[in-house]
């Protein structure tokens, strides 16, 4: 029940009654497994180096089709069904008085025994063995292993879908089948009383199987007519079940024992059966991909096993015991639970059919490679070596070879290696290296078009996606701003749409209200979305989406991550989805910064909006007073301020990106809110650089002054910023500044083309602040003549040595403002 609750938090609340009781029984199974799984542990442990005939039987002294090649009994041909009658000479009727002799007899020595074969008797002479640790991990741990992998594939699939009748199926199916795999070595080996329960769980899982291929890819059309045919099985078991349990141990028992071994065939067959027509016949794309997952899982994991089974319960006379008795040869079986758990579960079953081609052709491929590696080296030994070396070339070759590979072949191979990834779209990514890149290139721009550019292009080249997408979200506007990329017709030629979506759509709605990955299987199955799911569908298949991602920032969805479907045919993997959900945190705060930036640009020429550009007082003073802002264009003295970060380059090179990042937003947060309480506005953002204006829209009594005391608070602050983010970003270096401001005449207004414009300043004034902020050291504020006479008496500076400004004629004086340092 912990485990219930810990996966599903809230699990049973607001459960019907059936509801309950059914995750109650699924409990009290899953607490039955595990006690009979630790039961089992403790006693097979105590097998290891124990004495054993060098066999291994059952409860019947019938002889068991497990065994390893070296052991005496397999050399000796013993296997099923072989039953020992005398040991020694004398008969025996349990396992315990046969064990009681060999536990007498030293190891190494041969025990005689009479063997009951074909309705004769054989004697064979057989030492005993110690059943060694290598025997325990070969035979019990590889059986009690598999048992818990089809246990936890019974569990996890009816967590994460519980209540639905084909996880309950496929529970019932694989819980049984894992039991009967636990108890097995009890069966055989130690007999501590799971006979019975083995005897009813290999009844049981054939049961469970059939009934899940009655549902699963898709329902049957017979068993929504007559829905009562689901529970034949079950019939068939419980008779089944009943017959063992009163024939056991009675010889009688092994032919109802063949009958259930038939039985298994049957449900392997049913549920292949099931999945071929869902595959041929089906409607549903999503049957027909579960059909193709539950196929290759078959088709990888039944053949070998079911013919050693076989071979070996019906003793075939031409059968290699040595090699069909191999425990090993039952591993594959694993595979067809879990391809079946994964259908299941999994909703983003991508094209199977280009997986399995992309998987071939890799493999045909790297074939090629090898070939060529192999071809090479014979032909560089026999053509250059030998002819060289002579009869020297023996004891030169392997110098000379291992020079080969670290100089020629290892450097081709990388490089063919990589053509061969790149073709295939099977290149893996670097999580670190793909998050650094794209977060490098979201820091290096704020304009929105480039940011989400960026952001689909990224994603498209390190995922190999053919089609990306993002819709932004703006409530204020009846339809939302889209940009996609996808593959064109072209391989080096992709195509860039615009969809056109209304606010209102649909799947929109969902994205905000769920603020999840929704896929497009997850709209096809899960009943929540059972209201929007034909127009979400729809949706999905014009924008050509397999997943959506909400782009959240600060918990508010900003907009939406559009993303196709993987090239190499791959399915999303939980790496795909955490690097997804990094690159959509950074990609969200980058899109806001970015619209924040457009927003502040269009602030300057949008009266409405200058909230967002200027301070509030400006605002305030702008609305109140009903000042008409000239944005056609005019000339106005102002005081321009440019703040630049030094060493910048030098800091990307040695700070962790995401912290660079979470600093750089924070320092422009706080030099903002500066320059704003001082009645400036931002002009724009330039890479690292800060450009504000002081008196552009509205007169100033003295903008110099407030450009200089802003200008000395952000020199103040930098102290306190630099000691937060050492202590809790750890931050490697300070961040240090160095301010220019320049006053003078400048023109204030729209430059641009008739498609774009932007509201800006250029003069005189804004290069010579440009060229100070460069100029200035850390810490340093370097003012103009014009900013110095506009202070007025008492402003403390020091006057420092002239210099050329680009553009200008002479020299220009430069003069540093001395202020109380942090």
């Amino acid at each position: 029940m912990a485990l219930l609750a810990q996966s599903k938090p809230g699990l049973l609340k607001g459960l019907t009654t059936s509801q309950v009781v059914g995750r109650t029984v699924f409990a009290a199974l899953v607490l039955l497994f595990l006690a009979v799984g630790a039961k089992c542990l403790l006693e097979a442990v105590e097998w290891i180096n124990r004495p054993f005939p060098g066999f291994l039987l059952n409860e019947r002294l019938v002889v068991t089709g497990i065994g390893r090649p070296h052991w005496t009994g397999t050399e000796a041909r013993l296997g099923y069904p072989d039953r020992i009658t005398h040991v020694n000479g004398v008969q025996v009727n349990s396992v315990k008085e046969l064990n009681d002799v060999v536990q007498r007899t030293p190891v190494g020595q041969t025990v005689t025994y009479v063997v009951s074969r074909n309705n004769g008797a054989l004697t064979l002479a057989i030492p005993t063995m110690l059943f060694g640790f290598d025997d325990f991990l070969n035979i019990f741990v590889l059986y009690f292993l598999t048992g818990l992998f089809y246990g936890l594939c019974a569990t996890l699939v009816f967590i994460m879908k519980p209540d639905q009748e084909v996880s309950w199926a496929f529970f019932l199916a694989t819980f049984f089948a894992g039991l009967y795999s636990l108890v097995n070595f009890d069966v055989i080996a130690t007999h501590q009383g799971c006979i019975r329960l083995y005897l009813a769980a290999s009844a049981l899982f054939p049961a469970g199987t059939i009934h899940l291929s009655l549902i699963f890819p898709e329902p049957h059309r017979l068993t929504q007519r007559f829905p009562f045919i689901k529970w034949i099985p079950y019939a068939v078991a419980a008779a089944l079940i009943a017959l063992l349990q009163v024939l056991y141990p009675r010889p009688e028992v092994a032919r109802v024992y063949r009958v259930v071994t038939i039985f298994t065939l049957v449900c392997a067959a049913s549920l292949v059966i099931s999945a071929l027509q869902a595959f041929y016949t089906s409607s549903s794309a999503i049957a027909r991909q579960r059909a193709k997952v539950v196929l290759f899982g078959a088709a990888l994991a039944l053949p070998l096993p079911a013919l050693a089974n076989v071979l070996t319960i019906y003793n075939v006379a031409f059968v290699d015991v040595k090699f069909f008795s191999n425990p090993w040869l039952r591993l594959p079986l694993i595979i067809f639970p879990a391809s079946i758990s994964y259908a299941i579960i999994k909703h983003n079953l991508f094209d199977i059919d280009v997986y399995i081609k992309r998987t071939v052709g890799y493999g045909i491929m790297t074939f090629l490679v090898g070939s060529a590696y192999f071809v090479m080296q014979l032909v560089f030994r026999t053509a250059v070596v030998w002819p060289i070396f002579g009869e020297y070339s023996e004891q030169a070759y392997p110098v000379i070879f291992a020079l080969l590979v670290v100089f020629l072949f290892n450097p081709i191979n990388r490089k063919v290696q990589y053509f061969v990834d790149r073709t295939f779209f099977r290149t893996v990514y670097d999580y670190k290296k793909t998050v650094s890149r794209v977060t490098e290139a979201l820091t290096t721009v704020l304009n929105l078009t480039e940011v989400i550019n960026r952001i689909i292009t990224a994603l498209r080249k390190e995922m190999f996606i053919d089609t990306a997408g993002v819709v932004l979200l703006d409530p204020h506007k009846k339809t939302c701003r889209t940009l996609f990329i996808t593959d064109g017709p072209n391989v080096n030629h992709d195509l860039i749409q615009v969809q056109h979506l209304p606010q209102q759509d649909p799947l929109l709605a969902l994205i905000c209200r769920e603020k999840k990955i929704i896929t497009h299987y997850d709209l096809q199955e899960d009943p929540r979305y059972q209201a929007v799911r034909e127009a979400c569908l729809r949706r999905f298949q014009a924008l050509g989406a397999s997943l959506v991602m909400p782009l959240i920032f600060q918990d508010e969805v900003k907009g939406v991550l559009v993303l196709g479907y993987k090239k190499s045919g791959h399915f999303y993997t939980r790496d795909d989805i955490d690097l997804l959900q990094t690159l959509a945190n950074q990609g969200a705060s980058a899109i806001e910064n970015a619209q924040l930036a457009d927003q502040i640009k269009k602030e300057e020429t949008v009266r409405t909006n200058l909230a967002r550009y200027l301070s509030p007082q400006v605002v305030d003073d702008i609305l109140s007073h009903d000042v008409q802002v000239r944005l056609e264009g005019e000339l106005k003295e102002v005081t321009i301020l440019i703040s630049d970060i030094r060493d910048f380059v030098k800091l990307t090179t040695i700070a962790p990106h995401d912290r660079l990042v979470k600093v750089l937003n924070e320092y422009f947060t706080e030099m903002v809110r500066i320059i704003f309480e001082h009645q400036g506005s931002i002009d724009k953002f330039v890479g690292d650089s800060l450009v504000a204006v002081f008196g552009s829209l509205i007169p100033l009594r003295n903008s110099a002054r407030h450009a200089v005391v802003a200008a000395t608070q952000m020199m103040q602050q930098m102290p306190i910023l630099n000691h937060g983010w050492k202590t809790y970003y750890h931050f490697p270096a300070p961040l240090e500044v160095g301010i220019g401001i320049g006053t003078g005449e400048v023109y204030l207004g729209n430059v641009g083309s008739p498609e774009r414009m932007e509201f800006t300043i250029i003069g005189d004034a804004v290069n010579i602040a440009s060229r100070f902020s460069t100029l200035a050291q850390a810490r340093q504020i370097l003012i103009t003549r014009e900013t110095l006479d506009r202070l007025g008496p008492g402003a403390q500076v020091r006057e420092l040595p002239s210099t050329e400004v680009r553009g200008k004629e002479g020299l220009t004086q430069v003069f540093e403002v001395l202020y109380t340092r942090g």
